[in-house]
């Protein structure tokens, strides 16, 4: 693939294992509240249609046990956001791939649904920062994925097209089907994808198992579609905490 000049990342779940960092906070706030394991706070932000962060999601959650109170909110607030910045990381592996490309004069931008404050705090936190260009965010555009618009912006500042790229993301309709409309390849980050309720019905030009296996597509080891390709009609998943395994080991 020496064509590729520059390769476009998300960064939840694709750079970082942001399920793992969420079910901890989640499990920290029941324990301050003294109810349940966490799962049933995580199933309210999982169905929160893109309100993953958003605390309003806390406020629904202690109303629905009863135990709603101004003060008890603010600190569960502190504690959810507290843990979740404690507990994120990067999956192994991801700093010697972005290592690898700074070696081999790629250049690279994150492109994140997340607020600007959110990422930055993340990006140097899991001191990934240092590898990337440019960082594209949802303060920074009108458009967030899967509108294509939002990679547009990042190739832009970037200075290529978008045959001349590449898009890592974990999510089939967020980001493989966003940049394959406008042209780029794209592969699937299936070690992080944890969209319990997606469709996946696009196919992917690359299929990762882990963040390496980025290396062995640039270098031409791997071929389109050689890396334990998705079927065009693979389903949702169903029951994600007790079947996934993948899930299973963040809990």
């Amino acid at each position: 693939m020496s064509s590729i000049k520059a390769v476009l990342f998300d960064m939840d779940n694709t750079l970082m294992d942001f399920v793992y960092a969420q079910v901890g906070a989640c499990r920290a706030v029941a324990a301050r509240l003294g109810r349940g394991n966490g799962l049933e706070l995580l199933d309210l932000f999982i169905r929160s249609k893109g309100e993953y962060e958003g605390f309003s999601v806390i406020a629904e959650y202690m109303a629905s046990l009863g135990i709603y109170d101004f003060d008890l909110y603010f600190e569960c607030c502190e504690v959810y956001d507290r843990t979740k910045l404690d507990l994120i990381k990067p999956y192994e592996g991801v700093d010697q791939m972005l290592g690898i490309l700074r070696n081999m004069g790629i250049r690279t931008a994150l492109v994140t649904n997340a607020r600007r404050a959110n990422a930055a705090i993340r990006m140097e936190r899991t001191r990934l920062r240092q590898y990337f260009d440019v960082i594209v965010s949802a303060d920074d555009t009108e458009w967030v994925k899967p509108d294509p618009r939002h990679l547009e912006v990042a190739l832009s500042l970037l200075g290529v097209g978008p045959e001349e790229a590449l898009f890592v993301g974990d999510s089939i309709q967020r980001d493989i089907k966003a940049a394959k409309c406008i042209g780029m390849k794209a592969a699937y980050a299936s070690y992080g994808d944890c969209n319990f309720f997606e469709t996946r019905d696009e196919r992917p030009d690359y299929f990762l198992c882990k963040p390496m296996d980025l290396i062995s597509v640039l270098e031409g080891a791997a071929r389109e579609i050689d890396l334990q390709p998705i079927a065009v009609d693979y389903q949702p998943l169903q029951n994600p905490f007790f079947i996934d395994p993948q899930v299973q080991r963040r809990l």
